[in-house]
């Protein structure tokens, strides 16, 4: 049985070197088993023009947004060795331009895909950019837009972060505290906001895996914000259902739905989603249809595992967020799926 966990965020942390200089390093990145096809001759074209433009004006922010934000998009469709140079293009952008505020949040939520995946390296650097985006209205999480609540949540998550890298793990456990009950609040206040809800689910099921008390209280939360969107699903903000740049984001968060009654033993409401997920909904997609292996591998152990707290957090969510969400053309294995490794039926092959 496949049983590789990720590291817990906050415990164990080496140090490690966080660097805001604004040079830019074309090409780099880590080494990642996210299997996507290559670029494609127009794309290449794109990004060797965007390239160009930087090396004759490395001091324009317009040329480094430019190309930070394409190089950011091609890894969050599964190009992952394009993602230090899209960060270092945006950090470099920002500080030549810190009013920039788009700019700002699409760094800070960018850098998400090192945090879920318990990379510190860049969570410095996180804190700065949603700093320079909410300026002094991060003072009043509870008074924020929807947009500017998202940043503040992850602005604290990177502040944790920051903490537990320097040894001052207490303090981290206590930002995030805070954070879950800003978030809790918040989801009071505006009980029928489906992205909030969303959030809350995803904080939830985060911190059961990485936290080491209070996991059931923490997947009993993600489980009825998750439930929540599931029933409210055409209410979600356009952009999060949007068929080419996010297209496998109810897959991805209905088979966290799926773990978290699972390990809650509600293998009933479990059994459900797993058969919803188990097929692949138009337009079909790698990730789509890893999915739905997967869905139907749980079918067939949901005794043997229901109740184990090690479903937390859930795949795929777990090491490649992003890239899940919104790869069409990527797929991102099972490395860190935990139980009996699906099996993938070739496409358009049925039980």
């Amino acid at each position: 049985m496949a049983m590789r966990r990720r590291i817990v965020a906050f415990a164990g942390l080496a140090a490690a070197g966080i660097v805001l200089g604004c040079r830019v390093s074309f090409g780099s990145g880590p080494a990642r088993p996210v299997a996507v096809p290559p670029l494609d001759a127009q794309e290449r074209v794109v990004l060797d023009a965007r390239r160009a433009a930087v090396r004759e004006r490395p001091d324009d922010p317009g040329a480094l947004r430019a190309l930070g934000i394409y190089a950011m998009w091609k890894t969050l469709e599964g190009h992952r060795e394009l993602q230090v140079e899209a960060e270092e293009a945006l950090m470099a952008a920002l500080a030549a331009d810190p009013t920039d505020k788009t700019v700002a949040r699409m760094l800070g939520r960018f850098f998400n895909m090192r945090a879920v995946e318990g990379d510190v390296s860049r969570a410095e650097a996180q804190v700065w950019a949603y700093e320079t985006y909410l300026g002094d209205a991060a003072d009043d999480p509870m008074a924020l837009t929807t947009r500017g609540f998202v940043a503040w949540t992850f602005s604290r998550m990177g502040r944790a972060l920051v903490l537990a890298q320097g040894g001052r793990l207490l303090r981290a456990l206590r930002t995030v505290r805070v954070l879950e009950r800003t978030l809790e609040r918040r989801v009071a206040a505006d009980p029928s906001n489906v992205e909030l809800r969303a959030l809350a689910g995803n904080f939830a099921f985060f911190f059961a895996g990485n936290l080491p008390a209070g996991k059931r209280r923490r997947i009993e939360r993600g489980v009825a914000h998750f439930s929540y969107v599931r029933e409210h699903w055409d209410r979600m903000r356009a952009g999060a259902k949007d068929p080419f740049h996010c297209p496998n984001t109810y897959e991805n968060f209905m088979f966290e739905l799926a773990e978290g009654y699972l390990a809650l033993r509600r293998t009933d409401r479990a059994r459900e989603v797993y058969e919803e997920l188990s097929k692949v909904r138009p337009p079909p997609t790698p990730v789509k249809q890893q999915i739905a292996a997967a869905a139907r591998a749980r079918l067939e152990h949901l005794d043997e595992l229901a109740g184990d707290l090690a479903l937390m957090p859930p795949w795929p969510s777990d090491g490649d967020n992003c890239v899940v969400c919104h790869a069409a053309d990527a797929s991102v294995g099972f490395r860190t799926f935990h139980g009996p490794v699906p099996e993938l039926l070739a496409p358009g092959a049925s039980r």
